[in-house]
C-alpha cells in the first residue's frame, strides 16, 4: 500500500492506523465512486463515528489519497449524491 504526502500528514494528524485503513477497505460498511477524481471512497463505522478512506488502484497497488474519521457521514454522504460527484458502489 501506498500513501500520498497528503495521506501520510493527515494519518498522522489523527491518529488512524494502518490497520483501520486496510479494514475500511477490505470490509466497509458503504462504499462510492468519485466520478471526478477517479478515487474509491469507503466508510467504516468506528462505534460511534465512521472512518473514511479515499484510494485509488495504479499498477495493482493501493494508493491512500485522504482518510478522515467524521461523526456525520450521511451530510457528506448527500452532498455528493446531490452534485452527482459520488455514485454509490455498495
Amino acid at each position: 500500500m501506498k500513501y500520498s504526502k497528503h495521506a501520510k500528514q493527515r494519518i498522522t494528524e489523527r491518529g488512524i492506523t494502518e490497520k483501520m485503513i486496510v479494514e475500511a477497505i477490505s470490509k466497509p460498511s458503504q462504499t462510492y465512486y468519485d466520478l471526478t477524481t477517479g478515487t474509491t471512497i469507503t466508510f467504516k463505522k468506528l462505534n460511534k463515528k465512521h472512518l473514511l478512506v479515499a484510494y485509488s488502484k495504479e499498477n495493482n497497488e493501493t494508493k491512500i489519497v485522504t482518510t478522515f474519521i467524521t461523526s456525520n457521514p450521511q451530510e457528506i454522504i448527500n452532498r455528493k449524491l446531490k452534485t452527482r460527484t459520488w455514485v454509490k458502489i455498495k
